[in-house]
């Protein structure tokens, strides 16, 4: 049945969509690309290695201490069709030096680096590099923060080590797939209305607040379409609202809505699709509309969702031109450093395992000194397309800010949660910042202080903000990006004032994330 809801969203679209002009007479440009997936599924009873994987998202900490914030028991299951990591490669020729990586893994997220052991993301990309050849910084790999994942973060239980092995293999091996499988083919980019004031998709957490009034809401697809017969085989999404449609009273590990949705994707244009999630913060999934259609049945809601962004998905894909000109693919990361002002949780990844929340952020240099955290954004290029990268939940005015900039590039994919997680990571510092700390704090009419009752944590946005410099510190870092690879150089940097406080960010070279000290066995 949940199928048939699917299906019958999509193929009134596909069926309007066979009547749409041709593509633009320009040549498309040719690429390599690949594209495939991996299973990073616990066991059937929602274990690994006999141990207990908590998912996570809602509320806090695991164990009797926190289940008055509202925790949830361990995973007991596996709701098909499971979890995955997702990977899309394109090149321009076959030397792996000219590629770039673009890989989705269905978790609450991952850390540059983990406390325990080899396991982070900065890992992952240098085995790639040592297996494939493609370079480190030409790998963007983010969770897809879905809160009814695995607790790859440790705040909520957090899963066995042996987990975190398990996932790093098989996001490794589903790059190389990738990799292996790429063909001659063009690239088709087409974009899509995400609100369109009738069936909107993403709701704004703080809509009431007049300074978080922006919604990052244009929907992104980029198809490849196999270079001789036109058919396509690979579809990336780009969406910005949250993975949960399901609430905290599921146990069953689930992508919940961006896993089905590229499973559907794949059904439709064959081959294989990735979901990669945008700018997350404060913006969530219109589902109301799903739940009310499902009587409330979660699951059902879930799926009915997925038909609502699939079919908006096929509109873009219709929409779409082929990319033209030379082939360019160009891709850097860049190792930022911000002083932490939230003690609390500095504290949490200090002895949090004694209280039940394992937070397994590494706590070696340069991840972590004193009260100063270092993590990792990223920019990319293929043809006219710009990609840019941050490490959490982005409030929408950071790519936004980015796009702005940057008004000569076709197309601007954001990738939230791309290769570290710390959380909502919010600007303009201060502008956006009162009405998220008051809801952090308290509930109540905004409006009317009279109402206001202290209830803390009853929103996460401030609890789970890192630095409140950070957001303007991730913006002046993607501007310096974005001009390294369109040629700008760092034009785009000293157009924005407030850039110059973070200076120092230039005296580390592009890729200066991947020359850290590799994480202890």
């Amino acid at each position: 049945m949940r199928r048939t809801v699917v299906m019958g969203l999509v193929l009134s679209v596909v069926a309007a969509l066979a009547l749409a002009p041709a593509a633009a007479a320009d040549e498309p440009t040719v690429y390599r690309v690949g594209a495939a997936k991996r299973s990073i599924n616990p066991d059937a009873d929602g274990t690994y290695a006999g141990k207990p994987v908590y998912l996570g998202g809602y509320g806090i900490g695991a164990g009797p201490l926190w289940e008055a914030f509202g925790s949830r028991p361990p995973a007991s299951g596996i709701l098909a069709p499971g979890i995955f990591a997702r990977a899309f490669v394109v090149s321009t020729d076959d030397d792996p030096a000219h590629a770039l990586a673009l890989v989705s893994v269905e978790t609450q997220g991952l850390f540059a680096a983990y406390q325990q052991g080899p396991y982070g993301t900065e890992d992952m990309r240098k085995g790639v590099e040592a297996y494939l050849g493609i370079p480190a910084e030409r790998i963007i790999i983010g969770g897809n923060h879905t809160h009814a994942g695995p607790d790859t973060l440790g705040v909520w239980g957090g899963v066995p080590t042996e987990y975190l092995a398990w996932i790093k293999h098989q996001t490794i091996g589903a790059i190389a797939d990738a990799w292996r499988a790429r063909k001659a083919a063009t690239l088709w980019f087409g974009t899509a209305a995400a609100n369109d004031g009738l069936d909107d998709l993403i709701s704004n957490q703080f809509g009431h607040d007049p300074a978080n009034q922006s919604v990052e809401s244009e929907l992104r697809v980029l198809q490849a379409r196999d270079a001789t017969t036109g058919d396509p085989f690979a579809t990336l999404l780009n969406l910005s609202a949250h993975p949960t449609v399901m609430g905290g009273d599921n146990t069953l590990v689930s992508a919940d809505w961006p896993g089905p949705a590229a499973e559907s994707l794949a059904s439709i244009y064959g081959g294989e699709s990735l979901v990669v999630m945008g700018a997350l913060g404060r913006s969530q999934p219109s589902d109301g509309k799903s739940y009310d259609a499902c009587s409330g049945d979660q699951y059902c809601a879930v799926e009915h969702y997925v038909g609502r962004v699939v079919a908006r998905a096929t509109a873009a894909v219709g929409a779409a031109q082929p990319l033209t000109g030379a082939p360019v693919v160009e891709g850097h990361s860049y190792l930022i450093e911000d002083p932490a002002t939230n003690a609390i949780l500095l504290a949490l990844l200090l002895g949090g395992r004694a209280i039940g929340v394992p937070i397994s952020r590494s706590i070696l240099p340069p991840w972590e000194a004193g009260n100063l955290i270092g993590t990792v954004t990223f920019s990319a290029r293929i043809g006219d397309l710009l990609f840019s990268g941050g490490p959490g939940e982005l409030y929408p005015q950071i790519p936004l800010a980015v796009r702005e900039a940057t008004p000569g590039m076709k197309g601007h994919f954001v990738f939230g949660l791309a290769g570290d997680m710390l959380g909502y990571i919010m600007a303009p510092f201060p502008e956006a910042y009162p009405e998220p700390v008051r809801q952090s704090l308290f509930d109540g009419d905004p409006d009317d202080p009279t109402t206001w009752g202290i209830s803390p944590i009853d929103n996460d946005n401030y609890f789970f903000n890192v630095s409140h410099t950070l957001g303007e510190r991730v913006i002046c870092s993607m501007l310096r990006g974005a001009g390294e690879v369109t040629g700008a150089g760092l034009g785009l940097w000293t157009a924005r004032p407030q850039c110059a406080a973070f200076a120092t960010d230039l005296g580390l070279p592009p890729g200066a994330d991947t020359l850290a000290p590799a994480t202890p066995g």
